[in-house]
């Protein structure tokens, strides 16, 4: 006696029975899963590979175009939230922003306009509530000739000039018998 055994499939990422099949998605450069609707939107929905196309029960012979190269592979390819990221905003961000538009004599409210942003905004990033997003940060930089972005030459410099950063050595303490 044959039974039909129905397999629910369930989402890869975070395990939630998929009403359909899914769909296919590379995040950060893992490979391919299948994932909820809801999950899709952190990754780049991939192509799944098809069946070969076969007519009256013989394979069918398909040429493909030439192989592009890597880098167009990469160009043609979508873009995720990862890939917009410059660096990390500095922590001492709310600071640079008050003193930077002290300096340059202008309110809250008066900056709020030049960026055409909000007051509260511009309030919140000087008490370190919020931190700008990319666009907004841009905006404070070039109105404000200010950098917000750490970045990594002045990590180097740091590290060149004899300021210790700390490294998980330092944290660790090993245990030996």
């Amino acid at each position: 006696m044959s039974e039909y055994i129905m397999q629910t499939e369930y989402c890869e990422l975070c395990g939630v029975a998929l009403s359909k099949k899914g769909r296919l998605v590379q995040i950060e450069g893992a490979k391919p899963m299948r994932v909820c609707d809801k999950c899709a939107k952190l990754g780049t929905e991939v192509q799944a590979p098809r069946a070969p196309v076969q007519s009256f029960g013989r394979p069918v012979i398909t040429t493909k175009a030439p192989a592009q190269s890597r880098g167009a592979q990469q160009a043609n390819r979508k873009r995720d939230m990862f890939d917009f990221i410059e660096g990390d905003i500095v922590e001492d961000y709310p600071q640079r922003i008050a003193t930077a538009r002290l300096a340059k004599g202008f309110t809250q409210k008066d900056l709020a306009f030049v960026l055409k942003m909000q007051e509260g905004d511009i309030k919140k990033f000087e008490r370190g509530d919020r931190a700008p997003t990319e666009a907004e940060r841009k905006k404070l930089e070039k109105e404000l000739e200010i950098v917000l972005l750490d970045s990594q030459e002045e990590d180097d410099k740091l590290q060149k000039s004899g300021v210790a950063s700390t490294t998980l050595g330092d944290v660790l303490q090993v245990k030996r018998k």
